[in-house]
């Protein structure tokens, strides 16, 4: 199935999150944080995905997210990683919900993907302007199995959320004082 624009793209992932049984990944990786939108669908996405999270947690259910932090020469843009830390903090007690980071250089967004349990792929990729967006669903678990093969392999070499926001909040020492 094909979105032609942000609000019905993220109203469907919503729709298939709020459905899933026990499993979802999701990436997140543009050059500004998920505040950018301020439009309804998109808000109600993330309030979604933060929601299973916590209706999930008594089960064996897990939520994990690649978020690619854009950086250069080792130091988060600004106000992504103001929306970092509020995240983190949202974060901190949701046992099903882990966040890895992955520092992204490139100046350009990339596409995202949504895998929910075993059966749906969503991708969607961004525009030149900060809230383009289009995207698609693909019901189909051979199709998802590729993906998902990539995301776990990524996610085994990224750094928490938790200890990436701690390293970069640290103050570092004024050299050659």
């Amino acid at each position: 199935m094909c979105y032609p624009n942000p609000p019905a793209f993220y109203k469907a992932v919503a729709d298939h999150i709020r459905a899933a049984r026990s499993e979802i990944r999701l990436t997140y990786v543009r050059l500004h944080p998920p505040t950018q939108w301020g439009s309804t669908e998109p808000s109600s996405y993330y309030d979604t995905v933060l929601q299973w999270a916590r209706d999930n947690s008594a089960e064996c259910a897990s939520l994990r997210r690649i978020i690619g932090v854009p950086e250069r020469k080792g130091v988060p843009k600004a106000t992504y990683f103001e929306w970092l830390r509020q995240h983190q903090e949202e974060v901190k007690d949701l046992y099903t919900y882990e966040a890895g980071v992955m520092p992204w250089s490139a100046s350009c967004a990339w596409y995202d993907m949504g895998l929910i349990d075993d059966t749906v792929t969503f991708l969607s990729f961004s525009g030149a302007g900060r809230r383009q967006l289009t995207g698609f669903s693909v019901d189909n678990p051979q199709f998802l199995a590729y993906f998902a093969d990539s995301f776990d392999q990524a996610w085994g070499a990224l750094e928490p959320l938790e200890t990436y926001v701690t390293r970069h909040s640290t103050p570092t020492p004024n050299k050659g004082h």
